[in-house]
């Protein structure tokens, strides 16, 4: 995929606020090694990175001449990963020992730095982060969040779609809210985009999502999510519009969202991008921080100095902009993908096989949630069968009665 810096020319967070510290650093890949949300927020990034975190380990015991978790602070941390004041003890503790080791600690810089840019799943705590927000259940939200107007898009210029399955345990659709809820308050007049959610199994939220956004489908499924399904049955029963937004529903725009992402189709060779190179899945404790500065404070983002979460890189999905006729001419998602992972990969492959996809370095805020299961139940993963790339969308794609199947290619 053909990357190019956009707005932001350099990551946020990767910017240092003058706080860092060798001993911060060492305690962040700390939280990486022992936090249960690390392999839980994505399996296959969570192999590639976890080695790295080991060799992260061994340099710090190498270089101090033993075992950091010897300390009562890094058994504190790895028995408790979100206690802040244990990470800030250790980091404290790591650092008055290194001031006596310039050079060791010279050479963990140096191999934090080769960490950094080898792992896909990295940490991420503001200094002004605050653990014990308010929970933001979907209640309270409801009564409070601001919700913006509404107003017609008889010739929007870009479509919005968003896929939801919620299936009684309303934290997905506390996050869609949310979601809507930003979506709602942009710098973008409102008659020039129209938002649509899709929701799939049985209508469980169509009562409380439907006054809420501009267009509501129900997709009548049994089985696995099937994420393609839905968003291609939201564009061909949605609005035409030339640009599509095609976003999930954890994801917490900032006000600026669709309007930065509209204006780069002001080019007429742009025809696809993703607005970011890495994703910031928030904590628990974060989302509700983050829900309420932006839903209900109003605020124009969430502010990533009081926030606290898992930094993913290359993330393939979480938000696609690309022009109508192009998604039309590649036949939308492959819906012969159900369950976790793989249609965003695909759609990214053969996109980038007859179009140009550019990729930016905005920052895009991920809400906590219940992890969806990455495998079947016998282990093996999602979706491994089907052929990345093959899909056509010639026998139609989309329907309300059901997702399209589609042969081979030979």
């Amino acid at each position: 995929m053909h990357r190019y810096r956009g707005s932001a020319t350099t990551s946020p967070y990767r910017t240092d606020d003058g706080r860092t510290t060798v001993g911060r650093r060492l305690a962040a890949y700390a939280v990486l090694s022992h936090d249960s949300a690390v392999p839980a927020v994505a399996a296959d990034y969570w192999t590639h990175s976890s080695p790295v975190y080991q060799r992260v380990l061994r340099a710090w015991a190498e270089a101090i001449g033993r075992d950091p978790s010897l300390s009562p602070a890094y058994r504190r941390l790895a028995e408790f990963p979100d206690d802040v004041a244990a990470e800030e003890s250790l980091a404290s503790e790591t650092d008055r020992v290194l001031d006596r080791l310039p050079v060791e600690r010279r050479t963990l810089w140096m191999v934090l730095d080769r960490a950094d840019d080898e792992v896909f799943i990295r940490y991420h705590r503001g200094g002004a982060f605050q653990a014990g927000a308010e929970a933001f259940e979907l209640k309270g939200l409801l009564e409070r969040s601001r919700w913006g107007l509404r107003e017609p898009a008889p010739a929007p210029d870009v479509h919005v779609v968003v896929t939801l399955r919620d299936t009684g345990q309303g934290d997905r659709v506390r996050n869609l809210l949310a979601c809507v809820s930003a979506l709602r308050d942009q710098s973008l007049a409102p008659g020039r985009y129209t938002v649509t959610v899709v929701e799939s199994d049985r209508p469980w939220w169509r009562h409380i999502v439907s006054p809420r956004v501009d267009q509501y489908i129900h997709l009548s499924a049994k089985g696995f999510f099937n994420k393609s399904w839905a968003m291609n049955a939201g564009v061909r029963h949605g609005p035409v519009a030339p640009v599509l937004c095609l976003l999930d529903a954890d994801i917490l725009a900032d006000r600026r969202f669709l309007e930065r992402n509209l204006e780069r189709f002001a080019d007429p060779s742009h025809d696809a991008h993703l607005p970011h190179t890495e994703m910031l899945s928030l904590d628990p404790s974060a989302s509700n921080r983050a829900i309420e500065r932006r839903c209900v404070g109003g605020g124009p983002s969430t502010g990533l100095d009081e926030m606290r979460g898992l930094l993913l890189r290359d993330v393939p999905g979480a938000c696609l902009w690309v022009r109508s006729p192009i998604f039309q001419r590649i036949g939308g998602f492959d819906e012969r993908f159900e369950g976790w992972g793989g249609e965003d990969d695909d759609i990214l492959v053969r996109l980038t096989s007859m179009s140009s996809v550019a990729q930016y370095d905005d920052v895009l805020v991920h809400l906590a949630h219940r992890r969806p299961a990455m495998s079947l139940p016998d282990g093996r993963p999602f979706n491994a069968g089907i052929p990345i790339g093959t899909w056509t969308g010639t026998g139609g794609f989309g329907a309300l009665t059901g997702p399209a199947t589609e042969p081979e290619r030979r």
